[in-house]
């Protein structure tokens, strides 16, 4: 089969859409520059290696030593994490705030990181995998050093967070509805807040925990499957909840799906979607290489900047050129309507292949073939 790659890949998308999430921040010009080059190189990249992404680099350095040292040096420069992770988080929501309908499905899962560090991360379902908004990085270490107080105390942080940052993006927003895999089924620490918190939520629950169903206790074993609409979860905290159990062949084991907004089988469609967020952790530590990622100094700052350029890059390649790859570009990986691979992998392959960075002269008069424009100090307006 022919294929259909293009001669190049235009880098205005990724360019103008970064420059209109961020351009608000406020970050002085060279640093604005320097996190977009960034953002490119680990798009282009094949793992995500320094010296590989340091190699990447739009930058006229004719020595990688050079390349990575300069790298290396920007990821000790501090940038405004926060206020960009602010940003980043309010712009998608708008994104997909018009295709929503009444509910706004967030996606909440934890992963690992590396030498100890976790991430917390809410995503947005999107073509079968899941765009990374927000996250909170620590690590158990933290906790044990009384740092904070307890791992549910992060986890009421963040939904308090999240919930309260979709309701202020837009005037008229849909429900947000935050869905959660079994790890989160606390009763007395975090179901207990979201539904005393009015945050409306689904959630996988064990099948050892027992309910107050017409007054008496039951075991979720003993139900049948199908809807429940009124019950009191866990004996001793007795939460008003709603319950839809799904029994089928096609699953190994029956699933127990609570939630305080949803009903009937709309939990299920709901909740079936959790696994996007999977998916997207696993093409950004694969397809992406930061599972591959070494530092010899693993330390939480770096790690704030690394795993904020891997979402930041994964997200802005997925909405630039989803459309793209998807009518044009997948004809060259999966033939006869036979679907091979994911549209983020396909994207991440035609870049690393074709991305040619001579065609940011255009855009950033101060890359030179000769010249490095990480070597400008950061200073400078």
């Amino acid at each position: 089969m022919k294929k259909t790659y293009p001669k190049r890949v235009n880098p205005e998308p990724m360019i103008t859409r970064f420059e209109e999430i961020f351009k608000s921040v406020g970050m002085k010009k060279p640093m604005f520059r320097n996190l977009l080059f960034v953002m490119i190189a680990i798009g282009v990249a094949k793992t995500f290696r320094i010296n590989e992404i340091a190699s990447r680099l739009p930058v006229g350095v004719a020595r990688e030593k050079s390349k990575q040292k300069r790298f290396l040096r920007l990821l000790e420069t501090p940038l405004p994490i926060d206020a960009l992770k602010a940003a980043w988080f309010v712009s998608v929501l708008r994104w997909f705030f018009k295709d929503a309908g009444d509910h706004l499905y967030l996606l909440i899962d934890e992963t690992d990181l590396i030498a100890g560090w976790k991430a917390l991360v809410v995503a947005i379902p999107f073509r079968h995998r899941a765009i990374p908004v927000f996250w909170f990085i620590y690590s158990d270490a933290q906790i044990r050093a009384g740092i904070y107080k307890s791992h549910n105390e992060i986890i009421r942080y963040f939904c308090g967070y999240v919930h309260q940052t979709v309701l202020g993006a837009m005037s008229q927003p849909p429900c947000p509805v935050l869905v959660f895999d079994r790890g989160f089924a606390r009763a007395q620490y975090v179901i207990k807040f979201l539904k005393d918190r009015d945050i409306a939520f689904v959630m996988r629950v064990p099948r050892h925990v027992g309910i107050m169903l017409d007054g008496s206790t039951k075991k979720l074993d003993d139900l049948k499957g199908g809807w429940y609409p009124h019950i009191l979860y866990q004996v001793h905290q007795q939460i008003p909840l709603g319950l839809y159990i799904l029994r089928d062949d096609a699953f190994k084991d029956p699933m127990y799906l609570i939630s305080n907004r949803l009903c009937g089988h709309q939990i299920h469609h709901c909740y079936k979607r959790r696994m996007q967020i999977e998916h997207g952790f696993r093409d950004i530590k694969s397809c992406f290489g930061f599972g591959e990622l070494v530092l010899k100094k693993p330390t939480q700052a770096r790690l704030d900047v690394l795993w904020l350029a891997a979402c930041l890059s994964y997200g802005l390649l997925f909405m630039s050129y989803e459309k793209v790859a998807s009518t044009h570009w997948q004809k060259a990986h999966n033939s006869n309507n036979r679907k091979t691979f994911s549209v983020i992998t396909i994207i991440k392959r035609v870049l690393t292949d074709l991305w040619n960075q001579h065609f940011l002269l255009s855009f950033f008069t101060e890359i030179h073939t000769s010249g490095d424009p990480l070597s400008q100090t950061l200073g400078t307006d």
